[in-house]
Order: structure tokens, then C-alpha cells, then sequence
């Protein structure tokens, strides 16, 4: 892994993703090495020859945040990053701009895949609405070490899922993305639902930047599902999703717990403000390398 300290005018950034104003990146890249992380468009803008996974800058700034500018604003943590990925224990960016946060008094949403963040709960806790979501694409560990080698193991989620949940922050699961034929979306919730009510679920989206990686996965893996990937990402047929929808809103009704589908649409990321109990986009796999099925 190459590190980096990169020199940054502002950590804060005007957000388009609806119901967050603004979006905080600590690092650029990510050591989790996620087979279908859509952030890898990131390495265009830097300088890196290395591989998506195998760096990660981290942001240093001068100039504290601003209160005028985040009081009562909703800040998201963070969009192409894990703003807790393993180095984040040693470098405590986001601890420091957490605390800066906490002055401001903005609204704060948090995605993770990392155990990390329950280090600073004492400062979460001080948030106004703060919320705290875990991602998780499976409940599978096998699968997980195939998926997501560099990210927090299952059991390390859920434990922290818990903490933060008996801590009184806002708690939920964004699980996403789920893969055609793979992810089982029942043992998320079912593994998830004693510490939140609040599920969020996400198709996957087939990008150019991961679409060899994830197809050599799923040839190798899953060959049975090639023309259900076929029919999904090259016919651009919608019955799959469709169905799932159904099964997922059908399924967390029974279990009593919210879910917010955004399948075939811009997702939102929504806060509840403020109270101590708040989300991702979408792409079509091109045409232009069938050969892959």
C-alpha cells in the first residue's frame, strides 16, 4: 500500500446526492479493495499508477471548517471513500474533522464497512441526528474475503452495528450493492434487524472500471449465472429487479423493519433531523465487451 499525505484547500465539498448539502472525503482511495467499487473513477484524478486498492492519499487541510457554512447542514461521510478504512487509526482525520463537526453542529451521516467508528462515539454522540450506516453487500464471511479482502469481517460489522446501536445513535444498513443470484438480501436483515429498523437496498451497478474483475468473478465462481447477468446488463431486461423489490419489501414488512429500495433510480440520502434515530446511483453495463458472457 503506498501512502501519501496530500496538501487540500477544503475537506468540504457541495453534495449532489439528494438530502446531503455536503459530502466530506478524508482520503482518496481505499484499501478495502471492494470487486465492485464504483469509486475507482477516482484514480483519473490523481497522479497514482497504482492500481485501485493499492494507495490511499490522505488529506491534509490547514483551514478549519467553517460553523456559518455546516450549522444545521447535513454532511455526509463519506462518497468515494470509507472515511474509517484501516489507516484512519493511525492518521485520525476524520476523528479531527469530527470534532470540528461537532462545533459546527451539522447533521452527520456516516457509511462504513469498518468496526472503527465506534472509537469515536463519544464525539458521534454529540451530534445532533447523527446516524451511523453499515454497508453490506453479504452476510456471507467466505464471501466477503472474495468480494471485500481488505474490509471489516461480517461478525466485526455486526458487533459494531450493536455498539453504536446501544450507544443511541441512529443506526441502518445499506445493503448494497446486491449482486444478481448472490447476495442474500434475508440474511442482512435477519443478521442486521436487532439493531436497526432502518434497511436500505441497492442493485449493482455495472460499470466499466470493474465490469472485467467482477465477470472474471462470477465466470470462475458462478458460471451458472452468466445469462442471468446476460439479461440483466446486456438485454437491459428489468424482471430480475422488478421481482426483488417485491421479495425485499414483502420480506421487511413480515420482519417489521423499513426498507427503502432504490433500484433503477438515484438514490437519496435521507437524515431524520434531528432526532437520536437517516443514501447512493446508477449506471448500465455497455454493450461493448460481450465476450465477457
Amino acid at each position: 500500500m503506498k501512502i501519501t499525505t496530500v496538501p487540500v484547500k477544503t475537506y468540504v465539498t457541495p453534495s449532489k446526492i439528494p438530502g446531503a448539502g455536503f459530502v466530506i472525503n478524508p482520503y482518496v482511495g481505499c484499501p478495502h479493495q471492494c470487486l465492485y467499487c464504483y469509486a475507482e473513477f477516482m484514480r483519473k484524478f490523481s497522479a497514482h499508477t497504482e492500481p485501485w486498492g493499492d494507495f490511499l492519499d490522505v488529506k491534509l487541510c490547514s483551514i478549519p471548517l467553517r460553523p456559518q457554512q455546516l450549522f444545521h447542514q447535513h454532511v455526509m461521510l463519506s462518497s468515494v471513500t470509507d472515511a474509517y478504512n484501516p489507516y484512519e487509526k493511525k492518521y485520525e482525520v476524520t476523528r479531527r474533522l469530527l470534532e470540528q463537526l461537532v462545533h459546527c453542529q451539522a447533521y452527520v451521516s456516516i457509511l462504513t464497512k469498518s468496526a472503527l467508528v465506534t472509537r469515536d462515539i463519544d464525539l458521534l454522540t454529540q451530534l445532533p441526528g447523527c446516524e451511523v450506516a453499515f454497508s453490506f453487500s453479504t452476510a456471507d464471511e467466505a464471501l466477503r474475503v472474495q468480494l471485500e479482502p481488505g474490509a471489516g469481517t461480517i461478525e466485526e460489522r455486526l458487533e459494531a452495528l450493536k455498539t453504536v446501536c446501544q450507544a443511541g445513535l441512529n443506526t441502518a444498513v445499506m445493503a448494497a450493492p446486491l449482486l444478481p443470484g448472490i447476495s442474500d438480501f434475508k440474511a442482512i436483515v435477519t443478521a442486521c434487524a436487532p439493531y436497526t429498523k432502518t434497511f436500505r437496498f441497492d442493485s449493482l451497478n455495472m460499470r466499466s472500471t470493474f465490469q472485467h474483475k467482477l465477470m472474471d468473478f462470477i465466470d470462475v465462481h458462478y458460471p451458472n449465472l452468466l445469462p442471468l447477468y446476460n439479461e440483466i446488463y446486456l438485454q437491459g431486461k428489468r424482471d430480475y429487479w422488478h421481482n426483488l423489490k417485491q421479495e425485499i419489501n414483502t420480506f421487511c414488512a413480515q420482519q417489521q423493519v423499513s426498507a427503502e429500495v432504490f433500484f433503477g433510480k438515484e438514490s437519496s440520502f435521507t437524515f431524520t433531523t434531528p432526532s437520536r434515530k437517516t443514501t447512493p446511483q446508477k449506471t448500465l453495463f455497455t454493450t461493448e465487451e460481450p465476450q465477457l458472457f
